[in-house]
């Protein structure tokens, strides 16, 4: 009893060896670039290994695009899908080439690609393998901060808005946006300001309260540092130098930035007028009282 139940793991062995010696394998897989953003090509290099006991012709190898059931947002790029090797000898290995481009309006995510091969073993047809490559699209955000138009003035408390723009195709998440100190300004706020998410082709804004001292620059280089996930978490830190104007009070009324005393004059005008209306009646009120009285 014993020896039967011996004789049969050993021949389960055996076929079981036999099995996974009768195939052609996929044996290395290279993908350059390593991801792609939608709308770019990628060159996938797939080795193929003969692991059979004998030599095979008119190896097919196909990648499996167009599956209803799973639909993946490739192309092939100026090329086919499929790839063929006239021969490949017993233990030998030989690698196909292709080239696809993800499609503009793809979700960034790892896609498995099924992977067929069909070959002739002899007079055999119709044996195939068959397996999975992947390809990972990153629809990458595209970071820009600028300054919008502030009236800084010398000596006085004021505020700096910048405005961060996603022109990526790839949202952005977890953004932060912090401005190091400077020399010329003193921030009364704080100099960090998280922002979160923003999509892509879309923007937001983070203001800064500053005081700007007396003697500071006309041009103040202004160092901000951008820190967000992209869409497959990868983190992402980005310096970038922002100018900022600073102007004396006489330039900035030159500039139009800050009113003059026109309005101080103005509302002396105001003020003097209603004072002589009222002298007016008073004074022609008399008048009429006087005569009256025959005054």
């Amino acid at each position: 009893m014993k020896t039967s139940k011996i004789l049969i793991i050993l021949a389960a062995i055996f076929i079981a060896q036999l099995y996974l010696a009768s195939a052609l394998t996929i044996s290395s897989v290279n993908s350059n670039p390593t991801e792609i953003q939608p709308g770019n090509t990628v060159a996938l290099d797939l080795t193929i290994k003969n692991d059979l006991n004998d030599d095979v012709s008119n190896v097919v190898v196909n990648l499996n695009l167009n599956n209803p059931t799973n639909p993946l947002p490739f192309a092939p790029y100026q090329s086919s899908n499929q790839r063929t090797i006239d021969s490949l000898s017993s233990g030998d290995h030989e690698t196909v080439h292709f080239s696809l481009i993800a499609l503009s309006d793809a979700a960034s995510g790892t896609y498995t690609i099924p992977v067929t091969i069909t070959y002739l073993d002899g007079n055999i047809l119709g044996t195939d393998s068959s397996g999975v490559v992947s390809v990972t699209i990153n629809a990458k955000p595209q970071i820009s901060v600028s300054s919008e138009q502030s009236s800084l003035i010398k000596g006085t408390s004021g505020k700096v808005t910048l405005m961060i723009v996603n022109s990526g195709l790839g949202g952005s998440k977890f953004l932060t946006i912090n401005v190091n100190s400077v020399q010329g300004i003193t921030f009364t706020s704080p100099n960090s300001v998280y922002i979160g998410n923003i999509d892509s082709n879309d923007f937001d804004s983070a203001d800064f309260n500053v005081f700007v001292n007396a003697n500071a620059p006309s041009t103040i280089n202004l160092p901000v540092q951008v820190t967000y996930t992209d869409s497959t978490n990868n983190q992402i830190t980005e310096n970038q130098i922002i100018l900022v104007k600073t102007y004396t009070t006489q330039e900035a009324k030159n500039l139009g930035l800050i009113s003059g005393n026109n309005t101080v004059l103005i509302i002396i005008l105001i003020i003097l007028v209603i004072i002589g209306f009222f002298i007016y009646r008073s004074v022609r009120k008399r008048r009429r009282n006087n005569k009256r009285n025959g005054q």
